[in-house]
């Protein structure tokens, strides 16, 4: 099953993180995210990573938010909010990104995405 990389997953990599570098080398597939994850890497960005950030970013495939997403993402948002209220709108965009598209959703933030049961994370942090 193709993943869906969350942000913390992305900035491992970038950052060359041993445990991330190791995990997504052994991927049998080219990783997918959310168009929101572009937004959130490239806003946090550190002075002198520019270059090396868009090089990785190219080699992702990314997936716009489009109604069907942005409803997915208000539907979790309101199925979890009473009991997960502090849940960001990045992360629901993330998780109905992962619903609609079928795919594996791959995060260290797990209590982050409460929508998905046995969720783990692939390396420790």
């Amino acid at each position: 099953m193709t993943v869906l990389w969350d942000t913390a997953i992305v900035i491992d990599v970038l950052r060359g993180h041993p445990a991330a570098v190791a995990y997504a080398a052994g991927l049998a597939t080219r990783p997918s995210c959310s168009e929101i994850t572009r937004v959130e890497v490239m806003r946090g960005v550190r002075s002198g990573e520019r270059r090396s950030t868009e090089r990785l970013l190219a080699t992702l495939a990314w997936i716009p938010v489009d109604e069907t997403v942005a409803r997915e993402a208000g539907d979790l948002g309101r199925a979890v909010r009473r009991s997960h209220s502090g849940i960001g709108t990045a992360d629901l965009i993330i998780a109905a990104t992962a619903t609609v598209h079928g795919l594996e959703l791959v995060t260290l933030n797990v209590r982050h995405f409460p929508m998905f049961s046995g969720l783990a994370p692939p390396y420790e942090p």
